[in-house]
């Protein structure tokens, strides 16, 4: 299979992924960085800020599509700013546990942010009223990609589209095998593939992405969802095939790829991820705002744009202040309660 580097394409109601940037053509050594970036982060710094190194929290396991944007995040980090950077996996629960994590226990001080993304809506959800996406500060986007669904190129359905599996669901149902992340929208998409088949799928439970992949590379689950970088070498190795992607249009990464919506006939199967930098309200206004222009300026580092085009998601240089990334997640989040209201009970 070949796998296009062009820029992505696939636009969807619940995530602002469409970006007017350009392929930089930068090889080689990073360039220098820019030294009024450097002196305009300076100038904003707060006196002895950071002490110690940035915590990110990533809420999923290593090797998935959020842990490999958060490690390249941290590079970035480090490379804009001269300060350092770790990054910290908190699973457990499908994301839920980091995310708790982030909304109740994180220091105030500024040295601990997290990277979340818009499945921080469902686990809120799920905390029970614990508390709510809201009661964080959503400050630098990072970036944004749809689901790409694969199955094993060497499994039961290497010779199956989109359409072949949904048959094969309503022949038998309760035995094709989904890889699931519960109450999010890896849910969602189950359940839109189920409508549109009338049967239902024996739904396998995951911590996140990247175990469903390794999952279905084991002839374990028939179908998985999963992100570029989750996907990408096993797709060039010929281990995975991707059968569709979400969105409204299809992606360039994966140009064979149809939509589900124009397999199914739907307009609304949309799910993919935004990613973003977010931290608790209680950090101070200074450092709040030096950590918002620090990761904006990481993502905007020439790199950066080449790194995220080879993990096929890219940034939304319109969300280019924490007020205009706030707006949008508010979107994102009226987005997915429409969706739930008009839910079919289980």
């Amino acid at each position: 299979m070949t796998i296009s580097r062009r820029i992505l394409t696939a636009g969807a109601a619940l995530l602002p992924l469409t970006t007017q940037a350009q392929t930089s053509g930068q090889t080689g050594a990073p360039a220098p960085i820019d030294t009024a970036i450097r002196s305009s982060l300076n100038e904003l710094k707060p006196r002895g800020f950071p002490r110690e190194p940035v915590e990110m929290t990533v809420v999923y396991p290593a090797g998935g599509g959020m842990d490999i944007t958060g490690r390249l995040l941290q590079r970035l980090f480090e490379r804009a700013t001269g300060d350092h950077a770790t990054v910290n996996n908190r699973t457990g629960g499908a994301g839920l546990v980091g995310h708790t994590w982030i909304a109740t226990q994180a220091p105030g001080d500024g040295h601990a942010v997290g990277l979340v993304s818009n499945l921080i809506f469902s686990d809120a959800a799920r905390s029970g009223g614990r508390w709510s996406w809201t009661d964080i500060d959503h400050i630098a986007h990072v970036n944004a990609e749809p689901l790409n669904l694969v199955v094993n190129a060497e499994g039961p359905f290497k010779s199956a589209s989109l359409r072949d599996v949904l048959d094969a669901v309503k022949a038998r149902p309760g035995t094709i095998r989904v890889a699931n992340l519960p109450g999010g929208y890896y849910e969602y998409l189950i359940e839109q593939l189920e409508a549109a088949s009338g049967a239902r799928f024996l739904r396998v439970p995951f911590q996140g992405g990247a175990p469903g992949i390794t999952a279905l590379l084991g002839n374990n689950v028939d179908l998985a969802f999963g992100f570029f970088a989750e996907v990408r070498s096993h797709l060039a190795a010929d281990r995975l095939k991707a059968i569709a992607v979400t969105g409204r249009q299809r992606t360039l990464f994966l140009p064979d790829a149809p939509t589900v919506n124009s397999v199914v006939g739907r307009e609304d199967v949309n799910w993919g991820v935004s990613r973003w930098v977010a931290l608790p309200k209680a950090v101070p206004a200074d450092r709040k705002a030096w950590l918002a222009a620090a990761y904006r300026a990481a993502v905007a580092l020439p790199e950066a744009d080449q790194e995220f085009r080879s993990l096929g998601a890219m940034p939304d240089p319109a969300l280019d202040t924490p007020e205009k990334l706030r707006a949008a997640v508010e979107r994102m989040a009226q987005e997915e309660r429409n969706f739930l209201a008009t839910r079919a009970p289980r």
